[in-house]
């Protein structure tokens, strides 16, 4: 075990003052909520979808990818890479519409899409459900992945201490600095974790242990290096093709999951709406899905092969921690440092994102519009620095206190959000779907995810597919059985937004409203969106191959990726002059 040095400790202090520097150089004035929580709609699309992955980049996704691939070899990453479908539809379909509604954030467009009180208690139910208990919710299995890292890094120190003084930091910063702020610092975080990890990678694979690629591929088994579970050896630990198929085809766009929601919502809306122009917000959503699927991956991967040899007989349930065993393992005086920085770099930009997110429901989806109203912006920012301070002392007493396990919240959340999905899309194209339409989606998928696991026995992922019909039907029962949206709200709707498909054609010749032309030719997307996919995952696969001197497959997948660069390149709207 290598002792936290001196010059670890001054490299975590060098970071920490970066931290604090860059955003302090790139802020601008808040002088405007708007200014606050959406950057006045003036971030570059590069900062933008940076600012995304680094939201996404949690001090606990690595140990996650270790696990998975303790467990199943690589090919167990699955269980997220299937989500690189709905962030490509969300980033040619959905982004330009959100960037056209004009909304402050995504539970705004409840009072532009729907009509009536139902739509104010949408607005009011969403704003305290996801703003609040379900942001807390999500910052706590953060806080209580820190706190095992922490354990392992620096044994003999109050974890709770350090955790607490961390988050104390994120929300000073975060309180101060608005949204613009917060994504240069985002962007600084994201590289600086991504480089000390690529940097941890390389060390490991140096161990005489482990002996490069070459020698971790000799000493592990050769169905470690699947990228496509293997459905045809029911021996192994792979995904069964049942629950592949599941992912790949409903619970992508049918489960709402914090960073993958259906349609883009939460944080991802807001960078998307907080882009310069429509165009800026279709390369932010499609730069973070790239970053996210193909930039990220493999350093994690890596270690986690080289823990698998190093530290076979971990328990199950601490697979994980042998991304953090290997650092204390392979890493020479000063890079544990790094390393440490780096996962406090990705602790804080998810710690500030989320404060920022959840605290634009509370004060402009609840204080402003219902409780407190006609106040002066700058009474809203205090507000909303109070609601982010008990915010983070919910979070840290249920980190502390209540959860001891991280993947069962992950089980819990994506169970309880599935069916929520189908209105999330649809509410862009079918105008007959209502307020109740949505309140109903967030209510039934927990009464019959109850019902699935505790009546009908039904297992994991499998339930999901009961959940999700079952929700839709619902909906669908709720939608014919309730009032039409009002046409003035709609209309409106439909004159901002530009929503395509035949539906609301259809919707506009029976209301005699003149036809809107939509921005861009609808045949692009449909060649964009399966070209997008492709080339995600035939650019993750190219560089997997090529580390592991897979060059036969390696080529293939390159003249895959290539023809879907091509075409994305020659579809992919130009800049307007």
């Amino acid at each position: 075990m290598i002792d936290f040095s001196f010059s670890d400790t001054l490299i975590v202090i060098i970071f920490l003052a970066l931290t604090i520097l860059i955003p302090v150089l790139f802020r601008q004035k808040n002088r405007t909520l708007a200014d606050y929580f959406q950057s006045g709609g003036k971030l570059s699309w590069f900062v933008a979808g940076t600012a995304i992955v680094a939201t996404t980049f949690a001090a606990d996704t690595p140990l996650a990818v270790t696990e998975l691939v303790s467990k199943y070899g690589i090919s167990g990453n699955w269980v997220w890479w299937y989500a690189a479908i709905g962030s490509v539809f969300t980033a040619y379909v959905f982004a330009p519409l959100w960037k056209r509604s004009g909304a402050l954030t995504d539970i705004e467009l409840v009072r532009l899409r729907y009509s009536g009180r139902s739509a104010d208690f949408l607005r009011i139910l969403k704003s305290i459900y996801l703003g609040f208990f379900m942001n807390i919710l999500i910052m706590s299995w953060v806080n209580v992945a820190m706190v095992k890292i922490c354990k392992v890094i620096l044994p003999g120190y109050s974890t709770e201490l350090i955790v607490t003084s961390l988050f104390l930091f994120a929300f000073l910063y975060t309180a101060f600095m608005g949204l613009t702020g917060i994504s240069y610092a985002d962007t600084f975080q994201f590289f600086f974790a991504m480089g000390g990890c690529i940097l941890l990678a390389y060390f490991a694979l140096g161990l005489p242990e482990i002996g490069g690629i070459a020698g971790l591929k000799d000493k592990l088994p050769e169905e470690t290096f699947n990228f496509f579970p293997d459905f045809s050896n029911p021996k192994t630990n792979d995904l069964s093709i049942g629950s592949f198929l599941i992912l790949i085809m409903v619970v992508w766009w049918s489960s709402w999951y914090p960073g993958a929601e259906p349609g883009g919502g939460g944080y991802v809306a807001q960078r998307i709406m907080a882009a310069r122009d429509e165009r800026s917000a279709m390369l932010s959503a499609l730069w973070f899905t790239i970053a996210h699927y193909f930039v990220r991956p493999w350093p994690w991967i890596i270690v986690a092969l080289c823990s698998m040899v190093l530290f076979p007989g971990l328990p199950v349930t601490e697979k994980g921690q042998g991304f953090v065993l290997i650092m204390q393992k392979s890493l020479p005086t000063g890079m544990l440092g790094l390393m440490t920085a780096s996962f406090i770099a990705a602790y804080l930009s998810t710690i500030a994102t989320h404060l920022n997110w959840g605290s634009s429901y509370i004060v402009t989806d609840f204080v402003k519009p219902y409780v407190l109203r006609g106040r002066e912006d700058r009474f809203y920012f205090g507000i909303s620095a109070i609601s982010q301070l008990l915010m983070m002392t919910a979070s840290l007493l249920i980190s502390f206190f209540v959860i001891n396990s991280i993947s069962d919240v992950w089980v819990f959340l994506l169970e309880c959000g599935s069916g929520v999905g189908f209105v999330l899309i649809f509410r862009w194209f079918w105008p007959r779907l209502t307020a109740l339409s949505e309140i109903a989606s967030f209510l039934f998928p927990a009464i019959y995810y109850l019902t699935g696991k505790f009546v009908l026995k039904i297992v994991f992922p499998y339930s999901i597919l009961f959940t999700v019909a079952a929700t839709i039907i619902s909906v669908i029962a709720v939608t014919f059985l309730s009032k039409p949206v009002d046409i003035r709200i709609l209309t409106i709707f439909y004159q901002r937004v530009l929503p395509p498909g035949f539906l609301w054609r259809n919707w506009a010749i029976a209301n005699n409203i003149p036809l809107n032309a939509i921005a861009e030719d609808s045949y692009k997307k449909i060649i964009l969106v399966p070209a997008g996919i492709v080339l995600v995952i035939s650019a993750l696969f190219t560089s997997g191959y090529l580390i592991f001197a897979f060059y036969e497959k390696m080529m293939i997948s390159l003249l895959v990726f290539t023809a879907s660069f091509a075409i994305t390149l020659y579809l992919f709207p130009r800049k307007k002059k």
